[in-house]
């Protein structure tokens, strides 16, 4: 066990023997907590562009527009179309593209629908994203959802109110008509109680005739034996013969008045007077008893008609009411009718978001492969870059190289070339298998491997320059792996740059590393041209020319140490060698 603590104890020393060694395996983690807690230890709004698109500028969507406005975010509208949007995801200027209808009003059983652009290549800000919005289009459902409720309530209030003071109206209608219906039931009974019957006697109609044509033969009969009598006696002398003639006559003329008096006064056959009297005294009768029952007739008709003004007054009561109930029926039926939404589901949600990626037709290896791509390309261009400085300074001849005659940059661009070859085999690696998988990308492969060169030379040259700065091996190696921690830490490949201070934002943009991700992405995924993303490639082929003059500086100023610290050193020899003569 001691032998173990003693090996322990010189590995140790090895490392730290020297101050910057110390100072990278004890201040390499700190630094990167320290810059990722301020870059990350922050609760303010996220720093997203959003692009909103409406087909007309209303009051809801200036409203929603405001309230995100409020919220920080950058808010940018476009007026031509939602593809221009789209358009901007692919270059970085916009994070999401929002395409709203032109009003939240819920006029039918269809919800509102609110599109969402995003590209699913930055699968870390997809989310942010709908976690941010979906809580102000979720307070906006609500506040729909809310209106659309009350004015549900109000429309029930109202019928509700109307039902209870027309039903007043009903009930008064239905007194009135049953009070109507009791009196026709009792007009009914009245009517029904008239005798309207008709005599049934028969009365005979000819026998006046008889009695005339009676009393008139009689009286014909009389009139001519009276003047036979006065012819007679007209032309006979007056003597007893004669006046028995006339006396006969005048008792002939008696019996046959007094059958005239006989007939009028009694006929047992029917054909006397007392026939006739008989027959006025029946008519007499029974046109009294048919008086008598018109005129009970007429007081029932009179009471009646009375009775039925009265029921026509109630009944045209009742049909006022009724028209007013089917009226506020009517409107009632109206306001129900004006209620556009009455799906629950609807009224529940009445706005709902779609997801919509800008590139539908990826795989997510298409989303994956520019940062993977970036990530190997980073950490074997660092660690290389470092390995071979560090080779070649440990190195026995690395003293004697000084002395070539060769330009110091051939001993830089050697070293360059021997990383970049090594960095071509990894990428051609990984980009042929993809190539199994990802068919249609050959296209994008030339930009690709420009940027691809680019991003490795940055790299290659950071790794060199950080093994030109430190002396051991091994701490030269820690700090190119704590370099390329921190720049993917905050790269925006785990967590979003959004969420970092607008600061600590604009610093990280000009990340090599976010700038190198970003021109493989929009390359490879959205097939943009150099045209569109030059001006990010410049800024990382000028970070490499940079780095590339840092280390032609550098190797100058080891040289020219290294040269010193010889000359030194062989004159120091040389005068102890003649001290040595001298004795």
């Amino acid at each position: 066990m001691g032998k173990v603590w003693l090996l322990t104890k010189k590995n140790l020393k090895l490392l730290v023997r020297a101050k910057s060694s110390a100072l990278v395996v004890v201040f390499a983690p700190l630094m990167i907590m320290l810059i990722l807690g301020l870059a990350f230890n922050t609760s303010d709004k996220y720093g997203l562009t959003i692009g909103v698109y409406s087909a007309s500028a209303t009051e809801d969507t200036n409203s929603f527009l405001d309230a995100l406005k409020n919220d920080q975010f950058n808010v940018i509208t476009y007026d031509s179309s939602i593809e221009q949007c789209v358009e901007d995801i692919k270059i970085g200027a916009a994070h999401t593209c929002i395409n709203l209808p032109a009003s939240f009003a819920i006029e039918d059983n269809k919800p509102k629908e609110i599109t969402f652009y995003v590209d699913p290549s930055r699968i870390n800000l997809v989310w942010m994203i709908q976690e941010t919005l979906n809580n102000k289009l979720n307070l906006k459902s609500q506040q729909i959802s809310q209106q659309l409720t009350t004015d549900l309530l109000t429309k029930l209030t109202d019928t509700k109110t109307k039902i209870e003071t027309e039903g007043e109206k009903l009930a008064a209608a239905k007194e009135k008509s049953t009070a109507a219906a009791g009196s026709s039931d009792s007009l009914k009974a009245s009517f029904g109680g008239l005798d309207l019957t008709v005599p049934t006697t028969t009365y005979d109609l000819e026998a006046p005739t008889k009695f005339k044509n009676n009393i008139s033969a009689i009286l014909t009969n009389g009139k001519t034996s009276v003047s036979d009598a006065k012819k007679t006696v007209d032309s006979a002398s007056i003597n007893s013969s004669i006046k028995a003639s006339i006396n006969a006559q005048l008792a002939l003329a008696d019996d046959i008045f007094t059958g005239a008096i006989n007939l009028v006064t009694t006929d047992t056959e029917g054909n006397s007077f007392a026939a006739v009297s008989t027959l006025v005294q029946n008519l007499q009768t029974d046109a009294e008893s048919t008086k008598t029952k018109l005129a009970t007739a007429s007081d029932t008709i009179t009471s009646g008609v009375s009775t039925l003004a009265d029921i026509s007054t109630k009944l045209s009561e009742g049909s006022s009411s009724i028209d007013s109930v089917q009226t506020t029926l009517n409107e009632v039926k109206t306001n129900i009718d004006s209620q556009k939404v009455t799906e629950a589901s609807v009224i529940a949600s009445p706005l709902i978001t779609k997801i919509e990626r800008i590139n539908a037709d990826k795989t997510y290896l298409n989303y994956l492969l520019p940062a993977l791509l970036v990530i190997v390309i980073m950490f074997s261009s660092l660690l290389l870059g470092t390995t071979l400085v560090m080779m070649e300074k440990n190195s026995p001849a690395f003293t004697r190289n000084f002395f070539l005659p060769i330009k110091r940059i051939t001993f830089i661009l050697a070293t360059y070339l021997t990383n970049l070859i090594m960095i071509a085999i990894q990428v051609a690696v990984i980009v042929v298998i993809s190539l199994f998988f990802l068919k249609d990308v050959i296209n994008a492969l030339p930009y690709v491997a420009l940027i691809l060169f680019v991003a490795a030379s940055l790299f290659t040259f950071i790794g060199m320059a950080i093994g030109y700065l430190f002396l051991s091996e091994e701490t030269a190696v820690l700090a190119s792996i704590s370099t390329g921690s921190l720049l993917m830490f905050i790269s925006g490949v785990i967590l979003p740059l959004e969420s970092m201070p607008p600061l600590l934002r604009e610093i990280t943009s000009y990340n090599p590393f976010v700038i190198a991700e970003k021109l493989i992405r929009q390359v490879f995924i959205f097939q943009a041209d150099l045209t569109v993303i030059w001006i990010d490639f410049l800024i990382l082929v000028g970070y490499a020319m940079m780095l590339f003059l840092i280390i032609l500086i550098i190797e100058s100023f080891l040289h020219q140490h290294l040269v010193e610290h010889f000359l030194k050193h062989h004159h120091k020899k040389q005068r102890i060698e003649q001290k040595e003569v001298k004795w």
